[in-house]
């Protein structure tokens, strides 16, 4: 049974995860009788700044949002490893910059939770697929940007954009629907689900996204 890692930074649009993008994700993959592990920080990047950083930003227990969206076993991002799945899928939502990293606030110099960083970085060393809605998109350049100039979409976030072009990505605009498939780094990424997007075009993305995932590992 295929096994992939599902990445959830919090329950909401706003400060975690897309809701739509998790549950359309987890309708797809069960097309493919395949097993999901949800991961979840363990707490946000700024409580992991020390000092006034640490000190504004809330507690929040990251496990027990996630247990909202998916109906099983949650894991911890500091325990996920690159070596026991066949990919994974990073879905949107502002939490993605704002709990997972500090692009928001940071920009170029921005921080990423370590577990984070090394699960993407181990899944690309091994060639495994990585699939990305919209900020996760953005995380996943932001990661990888020392090694490669991926070709990604993200969203309408022009910021988020222009940061991850200065990096050397190649972002490209496309309708909610569509996906754009980096052969050469085996990405794949679509816009996913936003508060002015279309429910039914996004999830049309995400269907092709995860096919293509399985596609890729034939």
């Amino acid at each position: 049974m295929e096994k992939i890692g599902l990445i959830i930074s919090g329950l909401g649009y706003e400060n975690g995860s897309s809701i739509w993008d998790v549950c359309y994700v987890l309708r797809e993959i069960e097309r493919y009788n395949a097993k999901v592990y949800p991961f979840v920080p363990k707490e946000s990047i700024e409580r992991s700044i020390p000092g006034s950083r640490r000190k504004d930003s809330p507690v929040r227990d990251f496990a027990v949002e996630a247990s909202l969206m998916v109906r099983r076993e949650i894991y911890y991002l500091a325990d996920a490893d690159p070596f026991g799945l066949d990919a994974i899928v990073v879905p949107g939502g502002k939490g993605v910059i704002t709990v997972l990293s500090s692009i928001y606030r940071d920009g170029t110099e921005a921080q990423v939770l370590p577990a984070m960083r090394k699960l993407i970085a181990g899944m690309f060393a091994r060639e495994k697929p990585i699939g990305a809605l919209g900020y996760g998109a953005a995380l996943t350049a932001f990661i990888l940007k020392s090694r490669i100039q991926p070709i990604i979409t993200i969203n309408d976030d022009a910021q988020v954009s222009e940061i991850v072009k200065s990096l050397g990505a190649d972002v490209m605009k496309v309708q909610p629907h569509e996906v754009v498939f980096d052969e050469e780094n085996k990405i794949l990424s679509t816009p996913g689900t936003s508060p002015q997007s279309s429910l039914y075009r996004a999830s049309l993305g995400i269907e092709v996204l995860v096919q293509k995932i399985f596609d890729k590992k034939k």
